[in-house]
C-alpha cells in the first residue's frame, strides 16, 4: 500500500502556538495563517485518498516540499533546475504541518504512527509549480 498526493501551493511551516486570554482561562489556538493551509492540504488529502479508513499501522513518509523560485534563481537563456532551500520555514515545521493535514484528512489514524520521515525542501525548478508532494508507504515498502 502506497498513496501519494501532491498539495498545490506554497509549503507553510507549523506556527508556533498562540494563546491568548478570555475570562480569566488560557486558551491556546494554531496561528491562522497555519490552520488555513492545514485544512487546505487535508481537503486535497482527503479527496485523493478517497473514502478509504485511515491506516492504523506502521507508515512511513517523504515529504518534498516545493517552493517558489525567488527572483535571484529566475533565468531566461538557461536551464532552471531545482535549488536547494536553506531558509525559514524549518522541514521541522513542516513535517509537522502535513503530518497534522494528513491525519485530518483521514489517511492516518494518529501522526504518531508514522516510524521514518524523509523531507527534502527545493526551490522548484523553471517547469514546476509550488507544494507539497507527500508519500505515505505502508511496513516493507519504505
Amino acid at each position: 500500500m502506497s498513496f501519494e498526493v501532491r498539495i498545490p501551493g506554497p509549503p507553510i511551516g507549523k506556527g508556533r502556538p498562540r494563546a491568548t486570554v478570555r475570562g480569566g482561562h488560557v486558551r491556546t489556538y494554531t496561528p491562522k495563517r497555519t490552520a488555513q493551509w492545514e485544512a487546505r492540504a487535508a481537503v486535497v488529502i482527503s479527496d485523493a485518498w478517497g473514502n478509504g479508513a485511515p491506516l492504523d499501522g506502521a507508515v512511513a513518509v517523504e515529504i518534498i516540499a516545493l517552493f517558489p523560485r525567488p527572483g535571484r534563481l529566475v533565468w531566461k537563456r538557461k536551464p532552471m533546475p531545482r535549488e536547494p532551500h536553506i531558509s525559514s520555514p524549518d522541514v521541522d515545521n513542516i513535517v509537522k504541518a502535513v503530518l497534522d493535514a494528513t491525519e485530518k484528512a483521514g489517511v492516518v489514524r494518529n501522526d504518531r504512527i508514522v516510524f521514518a520521515v524523509r523531507v527534502e525542501k527545493w526551490y522548484c525548478s523553471g517547469e514546476e509549480s509550488p507544494g507539497v508532494l507527500l508519500r505515505v508507504y505502508g511496513p516493507g515498502e519504505w
